[in-house]
């Protein structure tokens, strides 16, 4: 069981890795310069609701597993605010 839990966890970290660099990636490339206005801000809250959603999975993981804060994760992936404020929010499909 600990090797599922610690293949999940891998999992989910590289996930939230994915999510977070797509985030940061989308201001820094030069397509984005050229969207119109109200494309980039959908494009940009989903990514923002992908990386909470990607967060929440990766904490309810980790507290499953008896790790009970977040702080620490929070702190080396470089967590932005406004994914830690969604973090476990859905949005309405």
């Amino acid at each position: 069981m600990r090797e599922d839990q610690a293949a999940t966890m891998g999992r989910m970290s590289r996930e939230l890795r994915s999510a977070l660099d797509a985030l940061s990636g989308f201001e820094k490339r030069p397509s984005t310069a050229t969207m119109a206005a109200d494309r980039r801000r959908r494009k940009r809250a989903d990514l923002v609701e992908a990386a909470a959603y990607t967060l929440w999975c990766f904490v309810v993981q980790l507290e499953c597993s008896g790790f009970r804060t977040v702080d620490r994760l929070l702190e080396e992936y470089a967590v932005p605010q406004e994914v830690r404020v969604k973090m476990g929010a859905v949005r309405p499909r």
